[in-house]
């Protein structure tokens, strides 16, 4: 469809489809992600993830946390085992 067809069938030239889905979690949900990993670094995505479901009864993917959270700039840390060996 043109634009000049689409703006007067419809009255507006935007389009339709978009290459990605819709955004699953609310910007307030991010910055709650993101308050949890910054004031307890050993919380797991998991943890945060039955958090926001328990406080939100909005349930969201431990994989969808971690993105959140590369999105803002913070990384995954991993915790120390043990000392190498020399």
């Amino acid at each position: 469809m043109r634009i000049c067809d689409r703006w007067i069938q419809e009255g507006t030239t935007d389009r339709r489809g978009r290459s990605h889905p819709p955004k699953y979690t609310t910007s307030r949900e991010d910055r709650q992600i993101v308050r949890m990993a910054v004031t307890d670094r050993s919380v797991t995505s998991r943890t945060v993830a039955q958090h926001i479901d328990t406080v939100t009864h909005h349930s969201v993917f431990a994989r969808t946390i971690r993105r959140r959270l590369q999105q803002s700039g913070l990384s995954a840390r991993r915790s120390l085992l043990g000392l190498p060996y020399p």
